[in-house]
């Protein structure tokens, strides 16, 4: 396949490619999904970091990150806007967090079934699936975004990974230097 007009439909995920839940989910079913997701006809581990958000007649609502379902499970540790390192270090309690290790993982066990509306970013990018790969790229490294919907015709078809980017034009700027 040619680069010389290569899109983001040529190089997306299919949604059954990349996990994908309702909004009535909740954190704790968005973890199991991140964990075990993995396309039929994969091999290897399949861990995703983030997952799209569907409603029911399968149109983006937005993306759950990892990051977002730390930051609820533990938002008392980090929601903190002034972290100051704890002054009793020793080797045996390194910091605050180490000492309020129970604490924590309890506070997080209290949030595994809240509604996963609390971590869906919305608003999100979306790009089309005729978006040159350079456009593509510039979009993702200045906006720092790893993945991005795909839409078409405004539905969602898939997404586009960075690495599938930065693979296509690696690739087309070795061939041309190579000639």
């Amino acid at each position: 396949m040619s680069t010389e007009n290569q899109t983001v439909r040529d190089i997306m995920l299919p949604l059954s490619a990349f996990p994908c839940m309702k909004e009535s989910s909740t954190v704790q079913e968005a973890i199991q999904q991140l964990r075990s997701f993995c396309p039929i006809g994969s091999g290897g581990p399949c861990g995703f970091s983030e997952l799209m958000v569907l409603d029911d007649k399968g149109g983006l609502i937005g993306r759950v990150t990892q990051q977002g379902i730390l930051r609820v499970l533990f938002a008392t540790l980090l929601d903190s806007a002034d972290i100051k390192g704890f002054a009793g270090k020793t080797a045996e309690y390194s910091d605050l967090s180490t000492l309020l290790n129970g604490v924590i993982i309890k506070e997080g066990v209290i949030h595994l079934n809240s509604p996963l509306t609390k971590v869906i970013e919305k608003g999100i990018r979306v790009l089309s699936t005729g978006t040159d790969l350079v456009h593509a790229m510039s979009v993702m490294v200045l906006c720092k975004e790893t993945v991005l919907p795909v839409e078409e015709n405004g539905k969602l078809v898939g997404v586009v990974k960075l690495s599938e980017v930065f693979g296509a034009l690696g690739d087309k700027l070795i061939s041309m230097n190579s000639k």
